[in-house]
């Protein structure tokens, strides 16, 4: 059925002509190779590895007219290299074959209505993600998503579809899982200003047939400006999470980030704090997100706080459930180009948990641990589309007794090396 469909959408795209539609398609490829050693970062008794891994990413929008479009993005072979003795065998052992590997991650329509101007965005867009990266675990989002121009900037309204549970059995619906979201981008100055609150109705935490679960209150304010040389963002996010019905608490946390830089002829200089809070009573703390990558290992490789507790193992490693949480940091960075199609890069950042107790009472993993990670990097344009670079992590945790699930206070230090050639179009 895979290869039925995706055979049918290259048709659309190579015929758009005789459905009269426009194609613009963009995306990406890449091959990386890696070097990782200490893969969680925690380990006392750590290895080291490496391995292979690459990406297709394409965004097609079909522009049905100049009113009215259809975007489709989705992802080709985003896996490491494990091959098995042959195809077939690999697909025996993971339950599937390498042409299955297509997933979509966005479809949605946007029409934008010619008396107001009003944009309505319909089907599986981006969500999770506002003003800077901090805070933000972009992810595919059933929305209904209204967008309106006023004269202080557009005014966004969403309507977010997180569960649905109404078929299961009478009142089923009362258990469905919502968001609502309110927002605006607007100007002061030469700084954008971006609000935006929200409310997350997770009834479906509790599926008995009732309006209970978890609630959370969302405040989030976003600002990012240029004053010739120099430029900033901000951003500060505030939660309110009602768990009486699932852990019997009610608490709040909040994130706080703030980035500055300063281009400087051919160089730029820049300094970043970022600092999440932490709630004992919940038993947890405001996370940085996913898309919140600094560093080359922490986040957008392994886990830097939070409410888990295990070592040794991979539980921490993977970027798919990576991020800092609750902690405080601070980074001191730089870039150089050196040529046109020749740049370095530096950093170095420090790290301290906030993280205290869990909500049993126990000490958390990461209560009283900090530590430290240098970066570097390298990029090479090749042409206008064809970009080699290098990137490496290197750094130590210190857990420093620790709490619950500690093994080793002291781990060993970690590293991770990686070089990519990737083309954009």
């Amino acid at each position: 059925m895979k290869k039925f469909l995706f055979a049918l959408l290259c048709v659309l795209l190579t015929a758009g002509f005789a459905f009269a539609v426009d194609v613009d398609i963009k995306g990406m490829y890449n091959v990386r190779g890696s070097y990782i050693d200490n893969s969680s970062g925690v380990s006392g008794d750590a290895f080291d590895y490496m391995y292979y891994d690459m990406e297709l990413d394409l965004t097609t929008r079909l522009l049905v007219s100049d009113k009215t479009r259809v975007i489709v993005n989705f992802e080709i072979h985003d896996e490491n290299w494990e091959p098995g003795p042959n195809e077939d065998d690999r697909a025996e052992e993971d339950g599937r074959g390498l042409d299955d590997n297509i997933h979509f991650k966005r479809v949605f329509s946007s029409h934008t209505f010619d008396a107001y101007g009003t944009v309505l965005d319909l089907g599986l867009m981006t969500g999770g993600a506002w003003a800077s990266d901090f805070g933000n675990s972009a992810r595919g989002k059933y929305r209904v998503k209204v967008t309106q121009p006023t004269g202080l900037g557009p005014v966004i309204g969403i309507l977010e579809k997180n569960a649905e549970l109404g078929k299961l059995q009478e009142d089923s619906e009362k258990d469905d899982g919502d968001a609502y979201y309110l927002a605006m981008v607007t100007k002061l100055g030469d700084v954008s200003i971006l609000p935006l609150l929200g409310y997350v109705d997770a009834s479906n935490a509790v599926r008995d047939q009732g309006s209970d679960g978890i609630k959370n209150i969302l405040v989030l304010l976003g600002a990012n400006g240029t004053f010739g040389d120099i430029g900033f963002e901000a951003e500060v996010n505030y939660v309110n999470s009602d768990q009486d019905d699932t852990i019997g608490e009610k608490d709040s946390y909040y994130g706080a980030y703030g980035k500055g830089w300063w281009n400087i002829g051919a160089g730029q200089v820049g300094l970043l704090a970022a600092y999440g809070s932490w709630s004992d009573d919940l038993g947890d703390g405001f996370g940085f997100g996913e898309d919140f990558t600094p560093t080359v290992f922490g986040a957008d490789w392994a886990n830097i706080g939070g409410n888990s507790a295990t070592d040794g193992d991979n539980t921490f490693s993977g970027r798919t459930w990576s991020e800092y949480k609750a902690v405080t940091m601070v980074q001191l960075f730089g870039s150089l180009a050196l040529s046109e199609e020749l740049s370095i890069s530096g950093a170095g950042l420090y790290w301290a948990s906030n993280a205290k107790e869990n909500a049993n009472g126990t000490d958390n993993y990461w209560r009283d641990s900090d530590g430290y990670e240098i970066n570097a990097g390298l990029a090479w344009k090749l042409t206008d589309m064809a970009t080699y670079s290098i990137a490496a992590g290197f750094g130590k945790i210190s857990l420093d007794d620790g709490g619950t699930g500690v093994t080793d206070d002291s781990p060993d230090s970690f590293a991770r090396v990686y070089h990519k050639f990737q083309i954009d179009f």
